[in-house]
């Protein structure tokens, strides 16, 4: 079979790249309950924008969609897109394997377009699986691979201007911008920097191609509630974490994922093999003058708004801490691989790190499924279709993994058979979905602070008579007599089903 001629034929060094893409993406494939905090969430979001209208789901009844009002909508858009070709859970792993594995492609490209090597986009996959990966940010780390695209697609632009290059940009930057409002933010600061404010003559042409970008964020701004909040609580943006705390805790929240020190080990290698680039490649000049000092803006900004930001942003929590994990990779285009057989071998070692590290985070996350998740599906199969179901995790955390990892697992449950379920971001104002007016569950208000996290401090006048299951994970739950039983036992999960009237 030839190759068709109206496309162009990948240089052979793209294979290796998409080899590297695929080796970064395994985490999201290896397992089906992988250890991320947040995750559940986005899949039952997922579930909900893709059969709102499935009455077999019974969403209809409690819920209203909210795509106009968040910025994550490119997610599940695109996720609703795939869902119809591979199902809703295989379209969820194929977005998060867009996000470990996009994100070399994406620092390649931009490597390219500012006349840096290519190879150095290989240091992005040790760097894929972070802190914010394994909280489940998805949306957020779905924006960092379209970031470095859109920003590869902005430095072509400004250095030459077409119709082509324009649609280009405008294109990425408003899928950007509907991905995540964090990396557009960090792509804006890129556009100012890169701006070529000393070529009058490439003015026009560059603004055009920013238009779309800058309409939808003055809409969000003013328009959208989500945005209207976010803008009304700067304030609280600018209560910085204090210093000694910070400078504590940076790599807690960039690349310290597991309990054990296997990620550290592997964070190190990956500090050895960058420090014996920069070394070895000192006295070399590049073929090309690299345009990478504008990008040193982002850099600084990264890490300035990690220091002096606060915690959380309205209804937007780590705020602060979602600086340091682009930080990291804005540090990349400033590293350097040498020339000649120096060259191979440091890359070889990079290639290396990084299958080492996927390994590393594969086994963890394999070890995860087998020993700590239980018979979570056998759980669900045990509650019917388009129920309201609480979820009580007293049992949060695990041996492996620094964060909870089984919060929200409640979610799997709409996610897999519809209906309500709680804990719930469904009272979110930039959430893709909200209860309708009056559908609220008890008490009628939104969910109170950490409600999720204290499940022993939730009422039975909260569950009874509202849900007709609750999913237990650990001990502490004790019903009063006539308003559940024990439907279902296993080793770490019970499911509880309301008394008959």
């Amino acid at each position: 079979m030839r190759w068709p001629s109206s496309i162009p034929r990948p240089r052979p060094e793209t294979w290796f790249y998409l080899v590297a893409a695929l080796v970064a993406s395994a985490p999201a494939w290896i397992v089906r309950h992988p250890p991320l905090q947040d995750m559940p969430f986005h899949l039952s979001t997922l579930r909900v924008v893709h059969d709102y209208g499935n009455p077999k789901f019974g969403f209809q009844g409690d819920f209203e969609l909210n795509l106009g009002h968040t910025s994550y909508l490119l997610y599940y858009v695109a996720g609703s897109l795939l869902a119809y070709v591979v199902g809703v859970y295989n379209a969820n792993v194929a977005l998060m394997a867009f996000c470990l594995g996009g994100l070399p492609l994406g620092m390649r490209s931009f490597l390219k377009a500012v006349g840096k090597d290519e190879r150095l986009c290989l240091f992005a996959v040790p760097l894929g699986v972070n802190v914010m990966f394994v909280y489940g940010l998805l949306p957020y780390v779905f924006g960092l691979p379209i970031m470095f695209f859109a920003m590869a697609a902005m430095v072509r632009h400004f250095q030459n201007p077409t119709r082509k290059s324009g649609v280009i940009l405008a294109v990425l930057s408003a899928a950007l911008f509907f991905a995540h409002i964090f990396p557009f933010g960090l792509f804006a600061i890129a556009a100012v920097a890169y701006f070529p404010f000393t070529k009058p003559a490439k003015w026009k042409g560059s603004i055009a191609a920013m238009v779309p970008s800058v309409l939808l964020l003055v809409w969000w701004l003013r328009g959208s509630a989500a945005g209207k909040q976010a803008g009304g609580s700067l304030k609280d943006a600018l209560q910085p974490i204090p210093l000694s705390e910070s400078f504590r805790s940076f790599f807690s929240w960039s690349t310290d994922v597991f309990r054990d020190e296997t990620d550290e080990k592997w964070f190190l290698g990956l500090a050895f093999v960058a420090l014996a680039g920069v070394v070895l490649s000192a006295g070399d000049r590049s073929p090309e003058r690299p345009n990478v000092k504008p990008f040193g803006v982002v850099l600084a900004i990264s890490v300035v708004s990690f220091f002096a930001l606060g915690d959380h942003l309205g209804e937007v929590w780590l705020f602060a801490q979602r600086f340091p994990v682009p930080a990291l990779l804005c540090v990349v285009p400033f590293l350097s691989i040498p020339r000649g057989v120096a060259g191979t071998a440091v890359t070889a070692a990079l290639f290396a790190v990084g299958l080492g590290s996927t390994a590393n985070v594969c086994t963890h996350f394999i070890d995860f499924e087998r020993k700590e998740v239980g018979q979570l599906d056998e759980a669900i199969e045990n509650i019917d279709y388009g129920k309201k179901v609480c979820g009580l995790i007293y049992d949060k955390g695990t041996m492996m993994m620094h964060h909870a990892p089984f919060l929200h697992y409640v979610s799997y449950y709409q996610a897999e058979r519809g209906g309500v379920t709680m804990f719930s971001y469904a009272h979110f104002l930039h959430w893709p979905f909200r209860f309708k007016e009056g559908k609220l569950p008890p008490p009628g208000t939104p969910a109170r602070p950490r409600w999720e996290w204290t499940p022993e401090q939730v009422p039975i006048s909260e569950i009874y008579p509202y849900y007709d299951y609750v999913l237990v994970r650990g001990s502490g739950f004790s019903p009063p007599a006539g308003t559940y039983h024990v439907k279902w036992r296993g080793e770490r999960w019970t499911v509880y089903a309301k008394d008959a009237p």
